[in-house]
């Protein structure tokens, strides 16, 4: 029997200001938000449309207790610390100078409406780009500001979100919940390519979990779409906090089980509901 499900494997969290971060209770994260020399506030919205944020990465806690009575894996270790964050990209997250000889940067830089053209044609559907680096996706983020330059990548220069490359913390765009996607698109390959401690994979989804529950959607895909999923600002509207996003990307995965595995499955969903209301 096939089994085939979406497993979450981490948070991409984009925020305003240095040492920001919806994972302070956790002693790892909260240790390198302590200790990074970054201070400055850097989240900011321009009079013309230019937005700047710095984002992490950290995988999604105790999935692996939570998916092990699934039949095909596919969760992250509890590392309990970020994989990657752009207060450890020095000066190269202010200027995006790291991707200044980027093959594929310098080919579409000089016709940057034609990028969105293309990314606009591609955003129907949108979809994650497998950056084919290694993902030890046990480690913790550590600096990266003396790197010059990034490695070389395969990830579009544009998507259905506005222009990728080059991948720093400011963004031109038409509101600020798009530029938050392309921040958190631009920390998904900086964590692959240059932290090699995010994972990628050819059938991603994501999700926005704050300032409000959307269902899934894929990277790139067109923003009225997004809109009719619920990924919006509606959520401040009771929160009444007026900053800060936070997303998950899940991954699909998938397997070849005998018979006496579906009962198990199909239990096990109820199973992990009954625990975590007794932990409330």
């Amino acid at each position: 029997m096939h089994f085939s499900y979406y497993v979450p494997q981490y948070f991409l969290e984009v925020v305003s200001n240095p040492k920001e971060s919806f994972f302070t209770d956790l002693p790892g994260a909260a240790t390198q938000l302590a200790t990074t020399k970054e201070a400055v506030p850097f989240g900011a919205e321009a009079d013309e449309g230019s937005y700047s944020f710095h984002a992490h990465t950290i995988n999604v806690p105790f999935t692996m207790w939570g998916f092990s009575g699934m039949p095909c894996g596919g969760a992250q270790w509890d590392n309990m610390c970020f994989t990657s964050m752009s207060e450890h990209l020095g000066s190269n997250w202010k200027t995006g100078l790291a991707d200044s000889l980027q093959p594929a940067w310098l080919a579409w830089s000089t016709a940057p409406k034609a990028c969105l053209i293309k990314g606009a044609v591609t955003s129907a559907t949108g979809g994650s780009t497998p950056t084919g680096y290694p993902a030890h996706s046990g480690m913790c983020s550590v600096d990266r500001s003396w790197m010059k330059k990034y490695p070389p990548s395969n990830q579009p220069v544009c998507n259905g979100w506005g222009i990728v490359f080059p991948r720093y913390g400011t963004v031109t765009s038409s509101d600020q919940n798009t530029a938050s996607l392309v921040i958190a698109s631009r920390m998904r390959s900086l964590g692959s390519e240059v932290f090699q401690s995010v994972p990628t994979f050819p059938d991603e989804k994501w999700q926005m979990i704050y300032p409000q529950s959307s269902s899934c959607f894929r990277e790139g895909q067109n923003v009225a779409l997004l809109r009719a999923k619920r990924v919006s600002e509606m959520g401040r509207l009771w929160s009444g906090k007026l900053k800060n996003y936070l997303y998950v990307v899940w991954k699909r995965v998938g397997c070849t089980r005998d018979l006496p595995y579906y009962a198990s499955t199909h239990a096990w969903p109820s199973i992990i509901q009954a625990a975590c209301r007794g932990t409330k």
